[in-house]
């Protein structure tokens, strides 16, 4: 593409957007680029690749550090902030808030010839009406001009904000989980039946007996619940994984751990998901020991069936009332 034989219809512009446009319509005399007609080339040519280009760019041109940017750069500027301002202005006033932040970033390209980038970078602006926090993945490179000097910078660059705010919230989500399941003292597992791939975490690999360091595999944690129950959950991880059952699992059964012999009982919830072909891809679930509670169940049972033996066997009528004002009567 060669821009310099219709230097007076500025060919580099045309076919930019709106940028073309308000850069075709800004009067340039008055800045210490001049007259569009008296640019160099090196800068018509490094425009028109930014303004022809669907990724997000911006240049610094000239000592002054002139500002340019495409269309696919606009929508980050916001609203009510920076744009059109910004275009043709020096950079160290364009950019007030974060100049400290680039200023050694564009002296690296300057100075040193280097490149630089980086991914993921909070660089937050003046946008919408106020600063806000913004996230970068750029690269700043030099651009040579007809003498072979370093004339200005070329920023390449994607805002990542969106990424990072979501990324920020399911860390948070995975934090108030992982406190969640520890406040409440849970054991968690995670089954890929198509893999046949098993993970838990170290308080219900305590609890069957298995080794922190080595992957656990679902064949050992079945071989840790007690003989009378085993088929039974057995049964119960078969059905969840049709898709028929709608893939709930809900289970009581009993723990022997296989060094210590110690029995726990414990309450375990589950949930399969499945593919578009009805094929289980996921199982996961949380395991609880209920052994108290079961017993203490199991104490207060044999209470009652006491009290209503020695009732039953009594030749005078018994009165109790509870703590809601029920009454009952023993004969």
């Amino acid at each position: 593409m060669n821009y310099s034989k219709k230097q007076g219809r500025h060919q580099f512009l045309e076919g930019g957007g709106e940028m073309g446009a308000l850069i075709r319509a800004k009067d340039w005399a008055s800045t210490p680029l001049g007259p569009l007609e008296n640019w160099p080339q090196s800068l018509q040519t490094t425009l028109g690749i930014v303004l022809h280009s669907q990724f997000p760019m911006f240049l610094w041109w000239a000592p002054e550090l002139i500002s340019f940017y495409n269309d696919a750069y606009r929508p980050s500027l916001g609203d009510n902030g920076k744009h059109p301002d910004i275009l043709g202005m020096r950079a160290e006033e364009a950019w007030p808030e974060i100049w400290d932040i680039i200023k050694p970033l564009i002296d690296t390209v300057l100075l040193e010839g280097k490149a630089v980038w980086s991914e993921d970078a909070l660089v937050p602006i003046y946008r919408n009406g106020k600063i806000e926090d913004v996230y970068w993945t750029f690269s700043y490179s030099p651009v040579i001009d007809e003498s072979g000097n370093i004339a200005g910078v070329l920023v390449t660059c994607m805002e990542t904000t969106d990424k990072i705010r979501t990324r920020i919230k399911l860390e948070e989500s995975a934090e108030k989980l992982h406190f969640a399941v520890e406040a409440a003292e849970l054991g968690t597992w995670d089954y890929s039946p198509q893999t046949h791939k098993f993970s838990a975490n170290e308080r219900l690999k305590s609890w069957f007996g298995m080794s922190s360091a080595d992957d656990p595999d679902l064949s050992d944690a079945l071989n840790a619940i007690a003989g009378e129950d085993r088929n039974r959950v057995k049964a119960a991880i078969q059905r969840s994984l049709e898709y028929s059952s709608g893939g709930c699992y809900s289970i009581d059964y009993t723990i022997i751990h296989p060094s210590t012999k110690e029995k726990i009982i414990v309450q375990a919830r589950g949930k399969a998901f499945f593919n578009e072909n009805k094929e289980a891809i996921r199982f996961n679930g949380t395991v609880q020991d209920v052994t108290e509670q079961v017993k203490a169940n199991k104490r207060l049972e044999e209470s009652e069936k006491r009290f209503r033996n020695v009732a039953d066997s009594a030749p005078v009528l018994i009165w109790m009332s509870d703590v809601n004002k029920r009454s009952y009567f023993f004969n």
